[in-house]
């Protein structure tokens, strides 16, 4: 992964729904002319160099040929390419690095840019400040999980399985766990961004936030269920 002070140009992909975070899994329908063209000009590359940044538009910029996008981003290397009879693919990227665009680059019929990483200060995994946020989300996801049911965005044995958050010693384990709840969450995306500018300690935080309001939420609501269900209500 690049460093702090180094810049990459890499290709963008800017959506108006779509905040991707590192260490998780995107996938993408490809069927715009511009975007076959940069999936094979990435399979052209070593597969180490195939990434594309994934970056949000500014909203009420729709109209507009090129509309405007926010800074932030995130960097996913292509793994995985599913050529379809139509000339359109299906694509999985995998979340590497954030990154800010310092400058939009011209010449190529899809946007390019040089970015520079943002990369996430070093946890000790051992703290135990960490060790109880990571507790705290796990406890709440699995809560949620339990009683509201499918509803729920976050599967965590699915979550468990993609970011294995239960390998022994991974030192980005709990990068992968707060990412992988933050992509999953139902929230709104200019939310899901602003989590993306977090730095890691304080996106957890904010996710234990926004799950333990939901708990409380649930708690309030609870007495009241029975009455949802009695059709002399309605």
């Amino acid at each position: 992964m690049p460093t702090d002070d180094a810049t990459t140009r890499i290709p963008l992909f800017p959506l108006p729904n779509v905040v991707h975070f590192p260490g998780t899994l995107l996938r993408l329908h490809i069927f715009e002319d511009r975007y076959r063209e940069l999936i094979e000009d990435l399979l052209a590359l070593e597969p180490a160099q195939r990434r594309i940044g994934m970056v949000l538009t500014r909203p009420l910029s729709a109209r507009l040929a090129e509309p405007d996008i926010f800074p932030a981003g995130t960097a996913g290397r292509l793994v995985n390419v599913d050529p379809l009879p139509d000339g359109c693919s299906n694509i999985v990227l995998h979340g590497e690095f954030r990154f800010r665009v310092q400058r939009e680059i011209d010449g190529s019929c899809y946007r390019q840019a040089w970015v520079a990483p943002m990369n996430e200060p070093w946890l000790d995994e051992r703290n135990p400040g960490i060790a109880a946020l990571r507790r705290d989300l796990t406890e709440l996801v699995e809560g949620l999980a339990n009683e509201i049911g499918e509803r729920f965005p976050v599967d965590p044995a699915d979550l468990s399985r993609q970011i294995r958050i239960e390998t022994p010693g991974d030192p980005r384990s709990f990068e992968r766990l707060v990412n992988g709840i933050a992509a999953e969450l139902d929230l709104p995306v200019l939310r899901k961004l602003s989590l993306l500018n977090d730095p890691l300690p304080e996106r957890a935080i904010h996710l234990t936030q926004i799950l333990r309001s939901r708990r409380e939420a649930l708690d309030f609501l609870r007495p009241f269920r029975h009455l949802a269900t009695n059709p002399r209500n309605n």
